[in-house]
């Protein structure tokens, strides 16, 4: 999925509690701690370019972060980790996971499949590409459904106060 929807689900399911922003972040953090993280890199190496990167020039150490990033098991470990450690589940954090298996769904095996069970298996569901037309549009109608709802919600909660 692409980097803006990730982070618009992620405030649509999340927008009840009290730090959504927070729950944002863990939306966008596997992206962030491997593309965004090559696109700094990139920027200082090649300069900038438009367009889905050539797969085969991109260094290997971002796969390396893509697999840890993009892992449930990854995630899971960090969510169980804190939650020890708070005594609690914290909640935004399961944004996290929400964005790995929403890329489970939207990625193909043919370009850039989602390592969700890295480091016990290196197999990938084959989803429906997000770059694709169809797919676009039906995730930002949903999309827009679903920020209306939110910016509805938020209206009638004001109006009561």
């Amino acid at each position: 999925m692409d980097y803006l929807a990730h982070g618009l689900w992620s405030y649509i399911v999340f927008h009840k509690i009290k730090k959504v922003w927070y729950a944002v972040f863990f939306g966008l953090l596997p992206d962030n701690l491997s593309w965004a993280v090559y696109l700094i890199y990139s920027l200082f190496t090649n300069g900038f370019n438009f367009g889905a990167p050539v797969v085969s020039e991109i260094p290997n150490w971002v796969f390396a972060l893509y697999n840890v990033s993009h892992s449930l098991i990854v995630a899971s470990f960090f969510i169980i980790l804190f939650g020890f450690i708070y005594k609690k589940i914290i909640v935004y954090m399961l944004a996290w996971p929400m964005a790995i298996l929403m890329d489970v769904i939207s990625h193909t095996r043919d370009f850039l499949p989602t390592p969700f069970l890295w480091p016990l298996t290196d197999w990938k569901f084959d989803g429906v590409s997000w770059g694709s037309p169809k797919f676009m549009i039906i995730n930002y109608v949903l999309i827009t459904i679903g920020l209306i709802y939110v910016l509805l919600r938020k209206r009638e909660s004001y109006k009561r106060m």
